[in-house]
């Protein structure tokens, strides 16, 4: 084990050292109401697919997933984007994500065999559009095969080239599989080099699941080594519940969530090849302790 990786064990006490210094025990409230509309138990499973810009944004975004995972039986697929912008360090990438991914309980796929894709930018589009073209048509065909109920990727403004690249991509994909396969897909957009600048979905979480995704980042140990981006996950989701709070309810309209840990995204759907924001107002928070399923989150992007 390298000095920046952590065990579940290691990282749970870490976690739940966070939670009790902002004064929340390490475990969540289930009678406190949320400060929005809540999530409701729905169906069971679905498939779920995480467009990954590169190897440890599923852990570093994967709230929800895991959740939806642990406790509707969904099951998740991260594919692998790219690998990173460093072809020395493809492979060594790879092998992490296994470990990642293995710990997090998720298979894994790479875009396109044998180490994913290079160069996944608006830049790169607008030098190669057929390039770009063919790189559309084959997400759309992982699409195809997988037909997935919910894909996460990242939000357009998401302030890394890549992740504004795998956006739009990921995007064209999913109007083209929609378009050809008249299928509805919820899609979530997750933030992290930037922030949501209008998030609909607050995810609260558990100290077992921070920990969980804390030891999983840390399995990608090359880009840990030099940035410990595990070590701060659990800081950025207490202040992502500050701000989340406030931006979904607004600003001084109730309490602050009785959780500590959580994670926002931005609901919507692709249907018939064509997006569809969800209405004006609707937001939902899903406290750590509250079921969590594909067919409320479904309800609530339409509502």
């Amino acid at each position: 084990m390298t000095a920046a990786e952590m065990t579940y064990a290691e990282a749970l006490a870490f976690v739940e050292a966070v939670a009790r210094a902002y004064g929340r025990g390490v475990k969540d409230d289930p009678e406190s109401p949320s400060s929005v509309g809540a999530v409701s138990p729905g169906g069971k499973g679905g498939k779920v697919l995480i467009c990954a810009a590169h190897p440890d944004d599923e852990g570093l975004t994967g709230a929800l997933p895991l959740r939806l995972a642990r406790e509707s039986g969904c099951e998740v697929v991260v594919v692998a984007v790219t690998l990173g912008s460093d072809p020395a360090r493809k492979e060594a990438r790879l092998a992490e994500l296994a470990d990642a991914t293995a710990l997090l309980g998720w298979e894994w796929l790479l875009a396109e065999e044998p180490l994913a894709l290079d160069d996944v930018t608006i830049a790169a589009r607008d030098r190669d559009k057929e390039r770009w073209q063919r790189q559309v048509e084959g997400l759309a065909s992982l699409f195809d095969g997988r037909r997935p109920d919910l894909v996460l990727l990242p939000h357009g403004q998401d302030g890394h080239p890549t992740h504004v690249g795998v956006h739009h991509l990921a995007a064209a994909a999913l109007c083209r599989h929609t378009a050809q396969s008249a299928r509805e897909v919820l899609v979530a957009e997750t933030e992290y080099w930037r922030q949501l600048p209008d998030p609909n979905l607050l995810v609260g979480v558990g100290s077992e699941d921070v920990a969980r995704l804390v030891a999983a980042v840390s399995r990608h140990r090359g880009e840990v080594s030099r940035h410990p981006y595990h070590a701060r996950l659990p800081f950025r989701m207490v202040d992502t519940v500050r701000r989340g709070s406030e931006l979904l309810a607004g600003f001084g309209a109730a309490a602050a969530p009785p959780f500590c840990f959580g994670e926002l995204y931005r609901l919507s759907t692709v249907a018939r090849g064509q997006w569809h924001r969800a209405a004006a107002g609707t937001s939902l928070v899903c406290p750590p302790l509250q079921s969590l399923s594909l067919a409320a989150l479904q309800l609530s992007a339409v509502s």
